[in-house]
């Protein structure tokens, strides 16, 4: 076996230790949604087209556009972050960041600042090797190429397990960050550790007044895995994809101090009132990871809809959320499943068509 197939079999066997008994991330086993749906009339058809919009790539964890349609990429164990202008690859690297690729580790989020046309800062969360923690970091775009390196948040938790890692700025202006509870559920339940939760900062890395505990990043808690974060585009509200063990991968909408019951002796199924129930439960699992909303132009019948990429069985689903009933879910569709073995993010381009991350590509939905 080659040696990327050698880091994508131990990827794959780290990530499905994540998902406790019965596997999370690694298989291909496709599996429905159930549970958090409510009926309602469908969409109408809508002709669609997948082709490979770039291939040959690394093992691509995250996708984003810059507002001027410049696609940036991260490779999750090189450490990598590539750009795309006008459909060409550039050659040279925008950045190299040093990464620990072991496991769920490596080059993972990626956000432009809401100001980026003003000042080009892009932001980057990736595991660094020596000593081990996770971190964000942010550079200046110049011309295609990241200069001037600072360091935003330091000394993140980071193990092969349960890590998280994706952040996106809200449309309050603040950063979001995902992170896993690192392999111990009484951390998600503890508001002293930062594992197991969604963080909000501050751009600069301080924390906002307004977090529900002071000088605490905490925002939400009672997280397993989450991964793939989005906000809805009318009112802002933070969406989250959560990795549950052998059962219950989530699709949550977050709330300020919202408690999402993962914790010790977590029974499959939970019904407790104590906590607030996913808007979706996927069982089998599918590993979920990358989540974006629709607010392009190219399919209208979409607009506002949610998209969520799966690992396990490389598939896009889309949701129709009822945002002014705390996301309930009227509508859900797979579409765009087993181009690759595994998707890692979606993300919608400045052209309106949809991309997805895999683990061999970058993929475009067009409209037929």
């Amino acid at each position: 076996m080659s040696a990327r197939g050698v880091a994508l079999l131990a990827l794959c066997l780290t990530l499905e230790a994540c998902g406790g008994g019965g596997g999370n991330f690694a298989g291909n086993n496709p599996a429905p949604p159930s549970g958090g749906l409510t009926p309602s009339v469908p969409t109408p058809a809508v002709p669609i087209r997948v082709e490979t919009f770039l291939s040959g790539t690394g093992f691509v964890s995250a996708l984003a556009f810059a507002p001027d349609g410049r696609l940036f990429y991260c490779e999750l164990q090189t450490g990598r972050v590539r750009v795309v202008q006008n459909g060409t690859l550039l050659a040279q690297p925008f950045v190299t960041l040093p990464v620990n690729s072991n496991g769920e580790l490596g080059l993972l989020g990626m956000a432009f600042d809401p100001s980026f046309a003003a000042n080009r800062f892009v932001y980057f969360f990736h595991t660094h090797p020596s000593p081990l923690r996770n971190r964000i970091v942010r550079y200046v775009d110049q011309s295609s190429v990241g200069v001037t390196e600072a360091v935003i948040v330091d000394n993140l938790p980071a193990t092969t397990n349960h890590n998280g890692g994706r952040i996106k700025f809200g449309s309050d202006g603040m950063l979001y960050v995902t992170i896993g509870d690192n392999l111990d559920p009484a951390n998600s339940q503890n508001p002293a550790s930062i594992s197991g939760k969604v963080l909000r900062y501050n751009s600069n890395g301080t924390i906002p007044l307004t977090n529900p505990l002071p000088a605490n990043p905490m925002f939400a808690l009672g997280l397993r895995n989450p991964f793939g974060i989005a906000f809805h585009p009318v009112n802002g509200t933070p969406y989250v994809s959560e990795n549950g063990p052998n059962c219950d991968d989530e699709l949550n909408r977050i709330v300020l101090s919202g408690n999402y019951g993962w914790r010790p002796n977590y029974p499959c199924g939970d019904t407790s009132t104590q906590f607030i129930a996913p808007i979706a439960r996927f069982n089998p699992v599918i590993a979920p990871t990358g989540i974006t909303f629709y607010t392009g132009t190219v399919f209208p019948e979409w607009r506002n809809h949610l998209f969520l990429v799966s690992f396990n069985d490389a598939t896009l689903r889309r949701f129709a959320v009822d945002e002014a009933n705390s996301g309930n879910v009227l509508e859900q569709q797979s579409i765009a499943s087993g181009q690759a073995s595994n998707y890692l993010d979606v993300a919608v381009g400045t052209d309106g068509n949809i991309y997805i991350a895999t683990d061999v590509s970058i993929l475009r939905i067009v409209r037929q």
